[in-house]
């Protein structure tokens, strides 16, 4: 007499659980792609606003004159966007010695991205 063979395989609720488990990690992979892009673009941004900070400064330090006392603002396009910079010259303690604040933010937001300090001598100035 031949006994009929049963089949072997996975039960529904087997098959349930293995695509919950699934779903699960697919879903933290997703999360986790999407938070790396957005970090990814963050890292993008302040590198450029620290671009814009950069050449502001050199074009203070290229000037012959010593930077006056004072705010002065302008807006530069860079990486196609559009930079607003902020610099403010202050008196230091030292008489030679003159501080620069540089602030930078997308002409589309109000908050600061990127600050640069430096300090200019009038050695060599006129």
């Amino acid at each position: 007499m031949i006994r009929p063979t049963r089949m072997r395989g996975f039960t529904l609720i087997e098959m349930l659980v293995a695509v919950a488990v699934v779903a699960i990690a697919m879903g933290a992979i997703i999360t986790g792609l999407a938070r790396y892009a957005d970090n990814a673009a963050r890292l993008r941004e302040k590198t450029v606003a620290l671009w814009v900070a950069h050449n502001r400064l050199t074009e203070l330090e290229l000037q012959r004159a010593w930077p006056d006392i004072g705010k002065s603002d302008g807006e530069v396009m860079m990486a196609g966007v559009k930079w607003k910079w902020f610099v403010e010259i202050k008196a230091t303690p030292d008489p030679h010695l003159r501080r620069a604040d540089i602030r930078v933010q997308p002409l589309k937001r109000k908050d600061d991205v990127m600050s640069l300090s430096a300090f200019f001598a009038d050695t060599g100035r006129t």
